[in-house]
């Protein structure tokens, strides 16, 4: 029972496709995320929190959401191929304040890590299997503004994350995990005028330690259990820097780049308490997460009625290594075509963003029973399309 349990139940299908959410706002989406040197609309709060203080209206609020369509496909060494298409929604609010010329406020509710799933259906593993995570951060931000030309940013991020795993497996009945716990990080961010048509931006993310606590439910001959468990797991630093250039007073162009150290999710921790005959199971799934660079690039092109036009493209590299690469966690390096309409009238403005991601797909090579090594193959690619409406006096 002990090993069907760490089977079905341990987190190794926490997020499949990467654990990095950059779904934060429709604007910067719409110019391929390479927003933290642009700095001047609410999402600032998450990109780089010195953008405060340059924000064009004293009080702004935002509200957005992104729906994501994303295609998980994994190929058995046989030939045989199976898809998972499991949608999912990110919402987000962001409002900020300017208390006075040389100091601004913030406050956003929004999900940086994870934010869905992956499920399997019965035909596809042999029985159902269903997984989500989501992390949310309540993020309450501070920025000063030194001089003309240089502003300083703070936050708190206060996590609160969610799992959830559901599935089905002989000769147990439904299995179903839910857990939830808190973490706190902190965030800097800089931002530098170079002159009226450049800037430099520069922000850092803290890591943070996640301890989820819940249950673990099993149903097995016609009883049911209800177990305590717990799941833990590290969050990892971010640094990120930019540069935006104003090319004409119509075109503004932005660029990124953005170190994330995954080297520090080493493994996920997994405890179920009060096991009947076996007292508390404890495993360890190791994870081995390396540390990657994500580059991107963006323009937005203003015309004269309030419409703004805008592009960007990315690239992702994936930070999961072979040996913690499986169907419950599929991720692989992503290229990533970005963009979006805005349109401004008096205080209202509403942006539209789209995002296709095409993965490169990957193989893994497993021991086979002969002198020939089995292959596997995992590719992904998601669409998500994002519509946000902002309100500013």
């Amino acid at each position: 029972m002990s090993f069907l349990l760490v089977l079905i139940l341990f987190p190794q299908g926490l997020f499949a496709g990467g654990w990095n959410n950059t779904l934060l706002g429709c604007r910067a989406m719409g110019m391929g995320g390479a927003f933290i040197a642009v700095a001047d609309d609410p999402s600032t709060i998450f990109y780089n929190p010195a953008g405060l203080t340059r924000q064009q209206q004293a009080f702004n609020f935002s509200l957005s959401g992104f729906h994501i369509w994303p295609t998980h496909t994994y190929e058995a060494p046989t030939g045989q191929q199976i898809q998972s298409r499991f949608e999912s929604s990110v919402p987000q609010i962001f409002v900020t304040y300017r208390l006075n010329e040389k100091m601004a406020v913030g406050f956003g509710a929004f999900i940086p890590y994870a934010g869905g799933g992956i499920e399997w259906e019965e035909k596809d593993l042999g029985f159902p299997f269903k997984s989500t995570l989501g992390i949310i951060s309540y993020t309450p931000s501070l920025a000063i503004n030194l001089n003309e030309k240089l502003s300083l940013g703070f936050a708190l991020n206060f996590y609160h994350g969610i799992l959830t795993v559901h599935t089905e497996m002989e000769p147990f009945g439904e299995m179903k995990e839910e857990e939830s716990g808190s973490s706190l990080s902190a965030s800097f961010g800089l931002l530098y005028r170079l002159s009226d048509r450049a800037a430099l931006g520069f922000s850092v993310r803290g890591p943070a330690k996640m301890n989820l606590a819940g249950t673990t439910a099993v149903t097995y001959g016609g009883f049911r259990l209800k177990l305590d468990s717990e799941t833990s797991f590290n969050l990892p630093w971010d640094l990120e820097a930019g540069f935006s250039f104003r090319l004409s007073e119509r075109l503004l162009f932005s660029a990124s780049t953005q170190f994330t150290l995954w080297s520090s999710l080493e493994k996920v921790d997994k405890t179920i308490k009060n096991v009947p005959l076996m007292g508390e199971i404890k495993t360890a799934e190791t994870m081995n997460f390396e540390n990657i660079i994500v580059s991107r690039v963006g323009l937005e092109y203003a015309f004269p009625q309030g419409v703004f036009l805008r592009g960007g493209l990315g690239y992702d590299r994936s930070a999961t290594p072979d040996e913690s690469l499986n169907i419950m966690n599929i991720d692989v390096d992503k290229f990533s075509l970005l963009g979006g309409i805005g349109y401004r009238s008096g205080r209202v403005s509403i942006d539209f963003a789209y995002i296709y991601a095409l993965g490169k797909e990957r193989e893994k090579t497993i021991p086979g029973f002969g002198p020939h090594p089995l292959i596997e193959k995992y590719n992904m690619k998601v669409f998500i399309l994002g519509l946000g409406l902002t309100y500013s006096f």
